[in-house]
């Protein structure tokens, strides 16, 4: 796993019991909060030296967090 895919993990597990940090997702990973939400979860898919019970975690967090700013996306024209 390179240094960028390691620090989506570990950003995503730092802030996961806080809400996600997704204002701070931007100006650190220049990704949009869905855009790294689903990055995370190609690496949880692609990586296997993460434990089951890590990548069960974080699938479930990050397909919650893209439902939820899809269905965001919908509602507003702007994504707001």
């Amino acid at each position: 796993m390179d240094s960028y895919d390691q620090a989506l993990l570990e950003y995503t597990l730092r802030w996961c019991n806080y809400g996600g940090g997704d204002e701070h997702i931007f100006p650190e990973f220049g990704l949009t909060p869905e855009m790294f939400y689903r990055r995370v979860l190609a690496v949880v898919d692609t990586r296997s030296e993460l434990e089951f019970p890590a990548k069960q975690y974080l699938r479930a967090y990050c397909t919650e967090k893209v439902t939820t700013s899809a269905r965001r996306g919908r509602t507003h024209p702007f994504g707001l």
